[in-house]
């Protein structure tokens, strides 16, 4: 989707130190940016403003321009407003609806289907 693995530091095996991705993103002929990629795969818990705090902190010593942090569910209020504190240093956030919009969108892994829903005159007595 536009964002270029580094071959060292590019996929990050982390048990939770802060990272779980790092690459470049060429958004024009004339700039490529540095990104940091977060996961989190919850069931029930939303993401929290310290679990985007520390993210930007690691952010900081990967000396990302910005970050994307992905959860299969939900962000609290207050880690949307962290999320766009700060200079230099924003994050792109993507939950769950987002991830299905992405996946549709850019056809990841996915194989379309073609479905039908019945008319009325199915269910009518004759």
């Amino acid at each position: 989707m536009g964002v270029r693995i580094d071959d060292n530091l590019g996929k990050l095996v982390s048990r939770d130190h802060g990272i779980d991705g790092f690459g470049y993103f060429i958004s024009d002929e004339f700039r490529t940016s540095r990104v940091a990629i977060q996961c989190k795969r919850y069931t029930d818990s939303a993401v929290s403003e310290p679990d985007i705090d520390k993210f930007k902190g690691t952010m900081d010593s990967f000396n990302a321009e910005y970050g994307i942090f992905i959860t299969t569910t939900h962000f609290t209020e207050s880690a949307i407003n962290k999320s766009l504190q700060g200079r230099n240093t924003p994050v792109t956030l993507i939950d769950g609806r987002k991830i299905a919009d992405l996946v549709e969108r850019y056809q990841l892994h996915i194989t379309p289907v073609q479905t039908y829903t019945l008319d009325d005159y199915y269910f009518q007595k004759h």
